[in-house]
């Protein structure tokens, strides 16, 4: 009985062959958990003036919503560098003084452009036509001669802060920073929330509403864990920051509207019109009304302890995998 010869064995090729079933990956404990929050909080970061720069390419962006994304996108940055570990504490400092003079170098683009919907909106198409307009008032940053030229400065300095950041590193940081930036925030604006959004001044409300901006923009970060309760503070901090932006906004009209009134020989103010009364009536009634909704919700926010608000999100975060978040 004559013996077969034995097939060649083939090289196997890429595909061919069985799938191979890897195993699981072992689930990571608490302290892995943090750290990848850690280092997701870094790329964060880094990825902030990234998305700057994309957004000063875009040629064909309207130039409104140019500027309002990117001040947006600042206020952003600077929140999450609120987060920043002891290690690097001082050059997030030094880094969110320049990201501030950033926004504010577009500040009256911005104010011109709100001026003009704050007005409107608030008066009615009928009453804001009927108003005098001061000679040279910029109504849209489209207007503005040099906002070419601020975009490209901002672009230089960009491009500096984001290799400043390349060289920052967490490595040993296991993310308990992260909890103790989010502690710190919450105390913050509890202690700002404690005065009533009736009555206190422009100045204070103003300081309130960083630190729920602040606030709002870290809630979002933590957002992809996926928990009911943040999603529902978080809400809250949303309505309560454009409330606060709201009466922001009106006051800036208010005062507007006061350089309207024409001044008589040895600069004393003369009569104001029946149309400037009534616009200053709206304003006063509009807010009124924004403050009062914004202590109803105050109210809300203030119901749980900084310190109770830490210890759930520590839990939150070491059984969940960070992912990305856009900030808005």
């Amino acid at each position: 009985m004559g013996v077969r010869a034995k097939a060649p064995a083939r090289r196997a090729r890429a595909g061919n062959g069985p799938i191979m079933h890897r195993k699981p990956n072992k689930p990571l404990d608490a302290a892995q958990m943090m750290q990848r929050w850690a280092r997701h909080w870094l790329r964060s970061c880094r990825d902030m003036p990234k998305h700057a720069l994309r957004l000063i390419d875009d040629a064909q962006a309207d130039p409104e919503k140019q500027v309002h994304a990117f001040r947006r996108l600042m206020k952003a940055w600077r929140s999450l560098l609120k987060l920043a570990p002891d290690s690097l504490a001082q050059d997030a400092r030094i880094m969110r003084a320049e990201i501030r003079a950033l926004r504010r170098d577009f500040g009256a683009a911005r104010d011109a452009v709100v001026l003009a919907r704050t007005l409107q909106d608030a008066l009615g198409t009928s009453l804001f036509q009927r108003l005098p307009k001061p000679e040279g008032e910029a109504v849209s940053p489209a207007a503005l001669p040099d906002l070419r030229q601020q975009l490209e400065a901002a672009r230089i300095k960009l491009n500096r802060l984001s290799a400043e950041m390349a060289r920052w590193s967490v490595a040993g940081e296991g993310g308990a920073f992260l909890l103790k930036g989010f502690e710190r925030s919450c105390r913050k604006t509890r202690r700002r929330l404690q005065r009533d959004p009736l009555r206190m001044s422009l100045k204070r409300l103003h300081a309130s509403r960083t630190a729920v901006v602040d606030l709002g923009y870290q809630l979002q970060f933590f957002r992809p864990t996926e928990a009911a309760e943040l999603a529902l503070r978080g809400e809250l901090v949303e309505r309560l920051r454009s409330h606060f932006g709201a009466v922001v906004d009106l006051d800036l009209a208010r005062r507007h509207l006061d350089t309207l009134v024409p001044t008589a020989h040895g600069g004393k103010a003369k009569h104001k019109t029946a149309e400037q009364k009534k616009a200053e009536h709206r304003i006063a009634r509009r807010i009124a009304r924004r403050r009062g909704k914004a202590a109803r919700l105050a109210r809300r926010l203030l119901d749980e302890r900084p310190k109770a608000l830490r210890a759930r999100l520590g839990e939150m975060l070491a059984m969940t995998e960070p992912r990305q978040v856009t900030l808005s």
